[in-house]
This record gives C-alpha cells, sequence and structure tokens, in this order.
C-alpha cells in the first residue's frame, strides 16, 4: 500500500492516471494489479492509497475481489475506485502445488484465448472484482489495461471499446515532477527497489561483522546502568551530524547499528521518523542497512521501514521487512509492522504509535536507573 504523494496535482485524462502510477507506488510495475481509491466524490475528488498486487492465477480469480477487500482496501472508506491491469502474466509464486498448473495457463480472456479480439486480456478478473467492490458500496469508476507503462505503449478501457490511447511518457508527467520536487525516486522495477535495501558487497557486510564484534565484547565490561542513556544520545548526535552535513566515519555508523540494536533505543530511535532530522535519520538508516550483518539487520531495518511507511513510501517500507522476514521471520516489529501495511493503517495512527513505543521506552529506561 502507497500514499506517496501529499500535494495537489490534477489528473483529469486515463492517460494521464496511468502515467502517474509508477510514481504513485514508487517503481514501475509488471504483471500487476493496480488499484486507486478515489474519495470526496460529491466535492473535489482526490486520491487515497495505491495498492498493487500480483496478477492472480486462475483458480483464485473467483474470490480476488473479497481477497482485496480483506486488505488494505477494506480500511480505506473508498467510494470509488480505477482498476489498472498491466501485463497479463500471472504470478507462479504465490500459487500452491494445487494451483501452480492454472498459473501457467494464460487465465480467461487472456492471450491465446482465441484469435478475436473480444477486447482487453483478463476481463473476466475486472468482472470479479467490479462486482465484489459493488457488493461492498464502491463504484468502479474506471478499469484499464495496458501491456506496460511506459511511454507510447497503447492502453484500452474495458467497458468502451472506443476508449484507447497511448501513454505519455511517465517522466513527464505532472506527478513525476510534483515527486522530484519533493525529492521521491521512482525506481524502473520493484527488483531495483530490493537492490537499494540490499547488501553493499559480502566484503563489507563481513569487514563490519567484525568490528562490531570487537566493539561488543568492549561493551560486555561495560555495566553502567546509562549506557543506554548514552546509547541514545550517541544515536541522535549522529542523526544531529548528517543532518547538518558532516560526514559520518564507519566506526561512526558501526556505533549507531550496535546502539540500535538494543530495542529499548531502537523504540526511542522510531521517534526520529517525526522531527525535522526524518531525512538524514533515514538515509542512515539506510546506509546501515545496505552493510548489517544478520544479527543486527532485524532492528535497524525495521527503522527503515517505519520510517519509509510514514512518508507514505509503502513500496520502500515493504522491501526492507522483506530482509527481516529472511533473516528473522518472527521478528516482532516487523510482523506488527507488516501487519500495519496490509491492514491499510494510516501513516498518522502509526506515528501515535511510534510516539508512545518512545514514551513506553523512557519510562522503562527511568525506572530501570537507565535515564
Amino acid at each position: 500500500m502507497t500514499t506517496r504523494l501529499n500535494t495537489t496535482v490534477s489528473l483529469s485524462e486515463p492517460d494521464d492516471v496511468l502515467a502517474a502510477v509508477p510514481h504513485m507506488l514508487g517503481f514501475h510495475p509488471t504483471n500487476s494489479l493496480v488499484v486507486l481509491t478515489l474519495h470526496d466524490l460529491g466535492f473535489t475528488p482526490r486520491f487515497g492509497v495505491t495498492v498493487r498486487t500480483d496478477l492472480p492465477c486462475s483458480m483464485r480469480m473467483c474470490g480476488f475481489g473479497e481477497y482485496l477487500l480483506s486488505g488494505p482496501l477494506g480500511r480505506q472508506r473508498a467510494e470509488a475506485v480505477i482498476l489498472v491491469v498491466i501485463g497479463e502474466e500471472p504470478s507462479t509464486d504465490a500459487c500452491d502445488d494445487n494451483c501452480a498448473g492454472a498459473c501457467r495457463r494464460p487465465l480467461l480472456n487472456g492471450t491465446g484465448a482465441d484469435e478475436i479480439d473480444t477486447g482487453p486480456p483478463l476481463a473476466d478478473l475486472v468482472d470479479v472484482i467490479r462486482d465484489s467492490f459493488h457488493r461492498a458500496g464502491i463504484v468502479t469508476a474506471h478499469a484499464m489495461w495496458a501491456p506496460q507503462i511506459q511511454a507510447g505503449a497503447s492502453w484500452r478501457c474495458y467497458s468502451d471499446p472506443e476508449c484507447f490511447g497511448e501513454i505519455p511518457d511517465p517522466k513527464s508527467s505532472p506527478v513525476a515532477a510534483a515527486m522530484a520536487a519533493a525529492g521521491s525516486v521512482t525506481f524502473g522495477s520493484r527488483d531495483e527497489l530490493r537492490a537499494l535495501v540490499a547488501p553493499e558487497s559480502a566484503q563489507a557486510v563481513t569487514r563490519w561483522s567484525a568490528k562490531l564484534d570487537a566493539l561488543a565484547e568492549e561493551r560486555i565490561e561495560d555495566h553502567d546502568p546509562a549506557r543506554v542513556s548514552r546509547d541514545v544520545q550517541l544515536v541522535h548526535a549522529a542523526i544531529q551530524r548528517a543532518a547538518s552535513g558532516s560526514a559520518l566515519t564507519e566506526d561512526d555508523k558501526l556505533r549507531v547499528l550496535l546502539a540500535v540494536s538494543d530495542t529499548r533505543v531502537r523504540d526511542i530511535a522510531l521517534g526520529t521518523a517525526l522531527g525535522d532530522t526524518a531525512k538524514a535519520a533515514e538515509e542512515l538508516w539506510l546506509a546501515l542497512v545496505r552493510n548489517a550483518p544478520d544479527p543486527e539487520l532485524p532492528e535497524v531495518a525495521a527503522l527503515l521501514a517505519f520510517s519509509a511507511y510514514l512518508r507514505g513510501e509503502g513500496a520502500l517500507a515493504g522491501v526492507a521487512l522483506e530482509r527481516i522476514e529472511r533473516v528473522e521471520p518472527d521478528h516482532q516489529l516487523g510482523a506488527l509492522l507488516r501487519q500495519a501495511m496490509e491492514a491499510g493503517l494510516p501513516p498518522t495512527e502509526l506515528a501515535v504509535i511510534a510516539r508512545d513505543a518512545a514514551e513506553d521506552a523512557r519510562i522503562m529506561l527511568e525506572e530501570d536507573g537507565a535515564w
């Protein structure tokens, strides 16, 4: 789920909406269903969240509308939606053994259904979703298909054979300009986004692991109850330095990484996503995620995911959570953030949770004499 844009941009034509989709998601989707929610139809209609999912295999199509409504869309109170189908190849990754064969067959109305033009591919999927949304009181304002979102690609409507056109250059979209002004980046694919949070190199991770082991040995000798308080101060000082434009050394970053590996420090550090230095903090979390060994990765990746989600960068938050899930599937904060994303919890509500978590951590430290 993504809500990236917090400014006003007019999108009145279908091709404008299609060109805006990559920027609303944060990457160029392929073989996807994208749902854009609409609100305030009686006044000035506005977009809400943007949800992307893989195309389902044919055996899972019948309940796909209910599946969508059981996730983030169910909480949004959308009055209407725009459906955008991109490509026509269903994902085999989301299918179990019983469905795998069907995944490799074209969906109804897909490529190879027959030689006669029966309209855009996957019309049956769109009908299923439209019916489910109608029963939930949600109007499907528009439904479109395109093979891909790129300049010059053809698009077609599902309900009107006379409704078609070519996608303008997404890089020239008004939304692209607004995103660039806000400092947001749109990636060429989800894999490019995953590469952003991937390890910088095996050698760097190994080097950091050895240095962290040495730092951890030093800390074993330190029984000062005020250490946690000092760690919190160290983290905030590093963020302030980064925000002022001062470069952090590798040793600085290692000490921050070790500090936030303590969940009490991490919980207080969640609050950095709410202040003036949020951008600098998130850039620091990203740098640490790219070099963190597995034992230290989950806490700093959770900080990155939280910060990204709070900014509306659901796609970045999602790939940060993927890294946690590969290393520590039962990680508590990672699981809570995943549940929040899947439930469509608004970032504003998550911000309240962060303030509460930081305050609870401070109270616990005061009670233990560590603050």
